[in-house]
């Protein structure tokens, strides 16, 4: 089995500001290094984004990265069963979990993170890179 990172990237619903059960968890065996951002794309799927990765993106996203602290194994099955990640559920999954870099104040994490993993046709793109700007959140 692959090894997964000490870090973990967000950059939707389970951010820090966000009281739902998987935020929470989150919260409860991570500590918050800080909003971070990687080159890519953000979209709107309706209620919740999708990043894409790209490493040569001329666009970020932002984030928060947050450092595993305990029960990593416990929280990986978790957050793949939240998002649906993994053969049990509809194929192709939505979501593909991938290391990606983060930039943090200058400090580049490894970091996990659920990427979109479906037909982009038709999806609006956040242009800002932050979700924050659509939910009204900050």
């Amino acid at each position: 089995m692959k090894k997964m990172p000490d870090y973990i990237f967000v950059y939707g619903l389970l951010k820090s500001m966000y009281d739902n059960e998987a935020a929470r968890f989150i919260r409860e065996h991570c500590t918050l290094i800080g909003v971070g951002t990687t080159p890519g794309r953000l979209f709107d799927l309706g209620t919740y984004p999708g990043i894409v990765y790209e490493p040569n993106a001329e666009t970020i996203v932002f984030g928060e990265v947050f450092r595993i602290d305990t029960n990593k194994e416990g929280l990986n099955e978790y957050l793949d069963r939240f998002e649906e990640c993994g053969p049990e559920f509809e194929q192709p999954n939505e979501y593909k979990k991938e290391v990606i870099p983060v930039d943090v104040n200058g400090k580049v994490y490894q970091a996990s993170s659920y990427t979109y993993n479906r037909n982009l046709d038709g999806l609006k793109k956040i242009d800002s890179g932050n979700y924050d700007d659509i939910t009204g959140t900050r």
